[in-house]
């Protein structure tokens, strides 16, 4: 028997082998452990993973799969996770933008290096498509959800294997679906003296940063969902329950009450970095750019040493690079396929 026809065989009796279900009880530490072998940039905790995939208000075991194959343990025979998907449609609303009935999501999928090649990506695809033709979609997108996505699109340079995967089952980049992660040290970031200049400018015309302080709750919190809906308001009401508000810097001027409005705002956690806001009424006053540079001071107060971004494209990529100094550091595509 030759070495090819040998190998084929092998494939054959692997894949027979595997077998996909949903996901259930007792499936947590071997999609994780998986997870971070596979996803080298992108890895997860248990409990980020309870968090944000089995804490979500839209995750259903029917759109989640995990690849098994038979495994030999002290006890006897067992399962092995060998692959992953997990697709997310919105069954319940997101403020300002509802159940968008049209659209699915796979936030994520990995399969293991040595399982792969196999056919098992296509029989945890063809799960997770199905659970999309059940619920009426007629688009679906790697990746872009909110509020608990994992990855911006694909990386094209890391999971290189995954994107070709995609391509060969009819995903085609979205768009403007070219997006990239972005950074710096930030050692010898410092203001650059145009923008302590606008700083006094905007003083000059009523306009100050702040650090937010519990005074500003209300008028922030109505400001993002008046200019800005989805899961913006949320993030800060996460942030003010867990005590981390101390990292939000909001733009403000005095309203026609004599009372402060807030019309600008950015956020950071950590070294994360954004996203930030400015009201359409200020935008073109060069207010975004002082709200980049307070934050680069506020993580050098902290000890911070990088900063970065998960992903942005465009018109607000080039904002950070001429602007802010970041560089590229990953290149995604999001890839979407209609139904």
């Amino acid at each position: 028997m030759s070495n090819s026809l040998r190998g084929e065989l092998m494939n054959v009796e692997a894949k027979e082998a595997v077998s996909v279900r949903q996901y259930a009880v007792g499936d947590m530490a071997g999609v994780v452990a998986l997870w971070n072998k596979v996803m080298v940039r992108d890895g997860i905790s248990e409990r980020d993973f309870m968090v944000k995939v089995l804490a979500d208000w839209n995750f259903s075991p029917e759109g989640c799969y995990v690849a098994v194959a038979p495994a030999l343990s002290p006890e006897g025979a067992e399962e092995k996770v060998v692959g992953f998907m997990l697709g997310i449609v919105r069954l319940n609303p997101l403020e300002g933008i509802g159940l968008q009935e049209e659209l699915g999501w796979i936030t994520m999928f990995f399969v293991d290096e040595a399982y792969q090649r196999q056919g098992i990506g296509g029989m945890l695809l063809e799960k997770v498509m199905g659970y999309m033709q059940r619920m009426n979609r007629k688009v679906v997108n790697v990746s872009t959800y909110v509020p608990n996505y994992f990855i911006a699109g694909v990386d094209i340079d890391a999971y290189m294997s995954g994107h070709a995967f995609l391509k060969k089952h009819g995903f085609s980049k979205r768009e403007g679906g070219d997006v990239v992660g972005m950074g710096n040290e930030l050692q010898d970031m410092v203001m650059p003296e145009e923008a302590k200049a606008k700083v006094e400018t905007l003083k000059a015309k009523g306009i100050e940063l702040r650090i937010f302080e519990a005074k500003y709750a209300y008028s922030l919190l109505r400001f993002l969902r008046e200019e800005f809906a989805g899961d913006w308001a949320n993030v800060i009401v996460d942030k003010i329950k867990h005590g981390t508000d101390d990292e939000i810097i909001v733009a403000v001027t005095s309203g026609s009450d004599g009372n402060e409005e807030v019309l600008g705002y950015v956020q950071w956690n950590g070294s994360h970095f954004g996203p930030f806001g400015v009201s359409e009424k200020l935008r073109g006053e060069g207010i975004g750019s002082i709200l980049f540079w307070k934050v680069v001071e506020r993580m050098k107060m902290a000890g911070e040493h990088f900063i970065w971004l998960a992903w942005t494209g465009g018109a607000a990529a080039r904002f950070y690079a001429e602007k802010g100094g970041l560089h590229e550091v990953r290149k995604h595509e999001v890839m979407v396929k209609e139904l």
